[in-house]
């Protein structure tokens, strides 16, 4: 594998973002670690085997996300990799969320990606081609969450399709993931109630909630050179869960835990 350049991760502090810093930095190449705290974005930059550089960005801030894409490709040379995988969720229905909400959750989970890619687009194609993964979520599948959270993920999946005929002729492939439910901080809330966590794993043919790294090795794949012929494409990672997902007494009781604040 070539490994000139370095990867660029979002949301690397925790859950699914450090997982894939970890597993990437497998390949010997350089990671950029952006996060919102910069103390964890720091912590996994320690725990990582390459070199390293560790910002902390709100990707929402166009303009400190261009500064930090400015200071890698000086010490690193140009984007390979670009793992969009920062993101936020807000447990309210429609009718219950404010505008300031609503925004709030696709400026981080929709704008925010869009944000990167503008970024580190230009320097990937520059530097002869790379690969995109972004973190969509079986929630823009089905519907199976809220309407801020479902839109923004909807947008993620329609987003990487249509970038991938734009940008093909740059050398860059772009795909996306789409986790069920993994042990995450995005998740703890609910996974901390026994009755959700119980159905959950009652609803997910394999049997037990997603680990971090079970998304980080999708990550790794579709980004390494094993996808190479790969492109405008999501994998489902969720244990099965999408086949099963349905609006009776097990959806019903899996929902509720919705109605809970984060």
């Amino acid at each position: 594998m070539d490994k000139t350049g370095f990867a660029v991760v979002t949301g690397a502090g925790s859950g699914i973002g450090r997982a894939c810093a970890l597993r990437l930095a497998e390949d010997g190449r350089p990671l950029v670690l952006l996060d919102s705290d910069g103390a964890a974005a720091e912590r996994t930059a320690k725990e990582l085997p390459v070199a390293a550089a560790a910002f902390a960005v709100d990707v929402t801030d166009e303009e400190a996300v261009a500064d930090a894409v400015r200071q890698a490709v000086d010490r690193f040379g140009p984007p390979k990799v670009l793992v969009n995988a920062a993101g936020i969720i807000i447990r309210k229905k429609l009718l219950e969320s404010s505008v300031d909400e609503w925004r709030r959750v696709l400026d981080v989970n929709l704008t925010g990606y869009f944000i990167l890619l503008k970024q580190v687009i230009p320097a990937m194609a520059a530097g002869g081609g790379g690969s995109i993964v972004q973190i969509a979520s079986i929630a823009g599948h089905t519907g199976y969450g809220f309407s801020s959270y479902t839109a923004a993920k909807g947008g993620v999946l329609a987003l990487t399709k249509q970038l991938a005929a734009e940008l093909a002729a740059d050398g860059i492939r772009i795909n996306s993931v789409s986790p069920g439910v993994v042990h995450s901080g995005l998740n703890r809330d609910t996974l901390g109630n026994e009755n959700i966590r119980a159905a959950t794993v009652a609803n997910t043919p394999l049997g037990r909630i997603g680990e971090p790294d079970d998304i980080a090795r999708v990550v790794a794949f579709l980004a390494g050179p094993g996808a190479d012929y790969v492109t405008g494409t999501d994998l489902v990672a969720d244990g099965g869960m999408i086949s099963t997902i349905h609006w009776g007494s097990a959806g019903g009781e899996l929902h509720s835990f919705h109605a809970q604040e984060r």
